[in-house]
């Protein structure tokens, strides 16, 4: 009996609170968020989406970590080479003007 005191107070209490959160004015029928409200939230959920995965595709495009391309591959060979002594500086300094 000591344990239903406290289940039953609980439930009296949960149970007063219910007309205390109506709402006298036809429930969010005159609430401004519901007017147009089945069209706004989806649109608004798609239109996040699509920010979110053009956000993801603008930091993928602009701060990639990626090589740049075959140019830089050439460039190091040739810096390798004429690390190693395969080609003299005039050589070296012809086609680096032609890889950029």
């Amino acid at each position: 009996m000591k344990t239903l005191v406290p289940v039953l107070a609980s439930a009296a209490a949960v149970a007063a609170a219910f007309p205390a959160n109506a709402d006298p004015a036809d429930g969010y029928g005159y609430h401004p968020m519901m007017m147009g409200g089945w069209f706004m939230g989806p649109f608004m959920m798609l239109l996040f989406v699509v920010i979110l995965i053009a956000a993801a595709l603008f930091a993928a495009r602009h701060f990639s970590f990626a090589p740049k391309g075959d140019g830089d591959k050439a460039l190091a060979i040739l810096r390798e080479r004429f690390a190693r002594g395969e080609i003299d500086k005039e050589e070296f300094e012809q086609r680096r003007k032609l890889l950029e």
